[in-house]
């Protein structure tokens, strides 16, 4: 196992002013996070549950939409190609996008379907419930046709390319594919965050997939353990995938880098200063290397600087974005030790 190589300030400045103006295509499915936050003070007579008293309630944008508010937070561009229904939560989420400027303009309609929403219950701090309103079906062949359309044209305009695979029906093997054969041709990087119910084939020749230790277990059909089990696992993720390289996310472990099957990875460990939730830390990690590798910077770079953006992420609660400023700060203390 190899350790990450150290990056200096100078260098971390220069690739964060990169950012600005990056375009990112985002592709895959999209939706709203309600938080319902209210205190617990007895329990239902009906039933043996909490009553949850609310005095909160917001949104977020979720999902894939929620890679696309990290981009922008990091001043780059984002540009989301998905599906909404035709419903109020459509509205609320195509309002909530244009907010943050997020493009929406590759967003299909689908009446069938509805726009996916994700509940959480909270009793002050502490998630109680979580809710999701979705359809999971596949698309019909008319609305993939428009789906598939919309983000040959975001591709086209973009300096790198993100799947989000949460699979809702969405993304099916030739969907993918046709992404991907498009920002070939326009060699930009690609990066994919898989999902452990399709197969990792359907990723074939991304530049770079990014799973949790969880997704990259199951796709690759054995635990991770131990060291060599975690070289092992990359091997078989890589083969299947035909992906140039891999970065599978260890949470309080850090990260692990493999460039290709071959060679041991390099682990960054991780920046988290103290870890709240870490629900969105996956969004937060593919958005920054997305926007990293744009630049020309190299792979190891791009590991180095999303862990720093995904240890800030985790101390906060709920999905959330990170700011450049942050990365510094974090940088700053990590070097300094504190």
């Amino acid at each position: 196992m190899k350790q990450s190589a150290h990056m200096s300030e100078e260098r971390l400045l220069v690739i964060l002013s990169g950012f600005k103006k990056k375009k990112i295509a985002v592709f895959g499915d999209v939706g709203i996070d309600r938080y319902t936050t209210g205190l617990v003070e007895r329990i239902s007579p009906e039933a043996p549950v909490p009553i949850v008293s609310v005095q909160s309630e917001y949104l977020k944008l979720g999902l894939a939409s929620n890679v696309a508010d990290n981009v922008i937070a990091l001043t780059g561009e984002a540009y989301l190609t998905g599906v909404l229904g035709d419903d109020q939560d459509a509205k609320d989420l195509t309002t909530m996008l244009s907010l943050r400027k997020i493009g929406t303009s590759g967003l299909v309609t689908d009446a069938t379907r509805r726009t996916i929403l994700k509940e959480r219950i909270m009793g002050e701090h502490q998630q109680m419930l979580r809710v999701d309103y979705e359809n999971t079906h596949p698309l019909s062949p008319a609305i993939q046709k428009k789906v598939q359309a919309s983000a040959l044209k975001m591709i086209t305009n973009a300096d790198a390319l993100i799947i989000e695979d949460y699979a809702k029906g969405l993304l099916d093997e030739k969907t993918i594919a046709i992404a991907i054969k498009a920002a070939q041709a326009k060699k930009i990087p690609i990066l994919v965050d898989p999902h452990l119910k399709s197969p990792v084939n359907w990723y074939s020749h991304a530049t770079l997939l990014t799973p949790n230790k969880r997704e990259a277990e199951v796709l690759s059909g054995q635990k991770i353990l131990d060291q060599k089990s975690l070289h092992e696992v990359g091997q078989v993720i890589m083969k299947k995938s035909r992906s140039h390289s891999l970065v599978i996310t260890l949470g309080k472990d850090g990260m692990a880098i493999f460039k290709n099957s071959k060679t041991q990875p390099t682990v960054i460990p991780t920046f988290a200063q103290e870890v709240y939730d870490v629900s969105g830390a996956g969004d937060t990690v593919i958005a920054t290397m997305a926007l990293v590798l744009s630049t020309g910077a190299t792979l190891e770079e791009a590991a180095f600087v999303s862990n720093l953006a995904a240890g800030v992420e985790v101390s906060k609660r709920g999905t959330a974005t990170v700011s450049q400023q942050e990365i510094v700060q974090a940088f700053l203390r990590q070097q300094s030790g504190h």
